[in-house]
């Protein structure tokens, strides 16, 4: 079992692989120096190679090292024929000692090393689960969305996305639940399992609201008042060829829509986040808005807007993407738009500070081909 070497790779250190050989070649190194340097005494750091290899390696090379520093231990001591042999034999067990010790040591934590890949697998298996690839296309409305936790350490967060096709057109959502942890995960599958329901049987986007803040009501039931949750939310109902959307907020920053060189904010009165006001009291004002061929909206949770830099100032998205395409060319997928965000957040010197999620859509024309139909 050699588990080390996965977990540092899961860590972006494969690079770092040659510092798994040191203590081997130190050992090579240091038995004919000895030898030939009657002055010098070095079998105390040959000691020390099997713990440092311990370190970066799993028990079977541990095993090796440790076999290897008591045969140059062994050999030391058969060519000084001067020595005092009971201090020889002291030094060849305390060097076997040293070396069962770093192995057992080893062994130990690779078996950590096991549960922790493992725990990071089913972390893997339920962030697909609970955000999985979206298409890239749905008749006329081309998609692209990412979400990136603020921690390296973790792929779970409580940002969330979804985009399906329905009965009654296409309906996408994005937003944020509030918290961390477990209970924020929880909730975000709570949340994206009634919106895949609801955008099924549900004809317009009140009575999908309702059944989004009735499973958020039925969320914090049990919950204490300081332990409740709530979720912004940005929900989208797009008609069959893209030329209208209908877009509502529940507390969430509202979209930019990007038209040609502009970059304007979708006007909109945004409704409490969800999880605050109640099935029986849902009141949110949906805006209407033509689309032309070529229109990108893109959504966005806070984390993106959060972002700070080293001077604590906020990334500005919106002045960003204003610059982008005024300078560049348009953007001829989403996923393009998508791309810049994220790495424009690194570039500015930015740093995400909590979870961030992107979602854009953008509407294909004719010139773009024949649409295509995607299951829900």
């Amino acid at each position: 079992m050699e588990r080390l070497p996965e977990m540092l790779a899961l860590r972006e250190t494969r690079g770092l692989a040659w510092l798994r050989a040191i203590p081997l070649v130190l050992i090579v190194i240091m038995v004919p120096v000895e030898i030939f340097t009657s002055t010098v005494e070095l079998w105390a750091v040959i000691a020390a190679m099997p713990p440092l290899a311990a370190l970066v390696n799993g028990p079977k090379i541990t095993t090796v090292v440790s076999a290897a520093s008591v045969v140059a231990c062994v050999t030391l001591e058969t060519m000084d024929l001067g020595a005092n042999i009971e201090d020889g034999h002291s030094e060849l067990l305390t060097v076997v000692l040293i070396g069962a010790t770093s192995v057992l040591i080893a062994y130990l934590r690779d078996r950590v090393v096991a549960r922790l890949l493992s725990i990071e697998s089913v972390a893997e298996a339920a962030q697909r689960a609970l955000l999985p690839e979206l298409p890239k296309r749905i008749g006329r409305i081309e998609c692209a969305a990412r979400y990136r936790a603020a921690t390296a350490d973790s792929s779970l967060g409580g940002d969330f996305f979804d985009l399906l096709d329905t009965p009654w057109g296409i309906r996408a959502v994005l937003g944020d639940v509030s918290g961390h942890g477990l209970d924020a995960v929880m909730t975000t599958a709570a949340i994206l399992g009634s919106f895949r329901e609801g955008a099924l049987d549900d004809v317009d986007l009140n009575a999908l609201s309702v059944r989004l803040e009735r499973r958020m009501t039925m969320c914090n039931q049990y919950r204490g008042d300081w332990t409740e949750e709530f979720a912004t939310t940005l929900l989208m109902a797009f008609d069959r060829d893209g030329s209208t959307v209908e877009i509502r907020s529940f507390g969430h920053h509202v979209p930019l829509l990007v038209r040609g060189s502009e970059v304007l904010p979708v006007a909109l009165d945004p409704a409490p986040p969800l999880g605050l006001v109640g099935e029986h009291h849902v009141e949110a004002t949906s805006v209407g808005r033509a689309l032309a061929p070529g229109d990108l909206l893109v959504a966005f949770t806070d984390g993106l807007l959060e972002a700070r830099d080293r001077t604590d100032r906020l990334y500005p998205l919106e002045d960003r993407l204003r610059e982008r395409v005024a300078a560049g060319p348009p953007f001829t997928h989403p996923s393009e738009a998508v791309e810049f965000l994220f790495a424009d957040v690194k570039a500015q010197g930015h740093r995400l500070t909590d979870d961030a999620a992107a979602l854009v859509l953008r509407i294909r024309g004719p010139e773009d081909g024949p649409a295509v139909r995607r299951a829900s």
